[in-house]
């Protein structure tokens, strides 16, 4: 292979790194997002808020967390939003126990999705330079 050959396959591989970089960037923006969300429909719960489409709206949130989390190398994140969900369709949203487990949930959810992915490579997409 001559060293043109080379080159190009590394600027296409950097270019391809970037582009899932920004891709998991933007899923962690969306997802803090999420998180974010979660926090205030909970907290609208906390002050008296039965709305089912409110209810509604934070299961789907909830939801998508799980699998984007997950996708995006977060998965205690994924696992804190799947709680986070079941609260919203299983839960008695007038038990201030299990709101107060909720509301913990979501801090702990919102501080695993501030942290590094914990993404590892596969053995054989390490590059073998390293």
């Amino acid at each position: 292979m001559s060293s043109d050959h080379n080159g190009g396959e590394d600027r296409a591989e950097d270019r391809l790194r970037a582009a899932v970089e920004s891709i998991g960037g933007h899923a962690r923006s969306a997802n803090r997002a999420r998180a974010d969300r979660l926090s205030e429909a909970l907290a609208e719960v906390a002050a008296g808020s039965r709305e089912e489409a409110a209810r509604q709206e934070a299961t789907e949130i909830a939801h998508q967390l799980v699998g984007s989390a997950g996708t995006f190398g977060f998965p205690g994140a994924s696992q804190l939003a799947g709680e986070i969900e079941r609260y919203f369709v299983e839960a008695d949203l007038d038990d201030p126990v299990r709101l107060a487990t909720a509301r913990d949930q979501v801090r702990r959810l919102q501080e695993e999705l501030a942290a590094e992915p914990d993404y590892q490579p596969e053995e054989d997409e390490r590059d073998p330079t390293s």
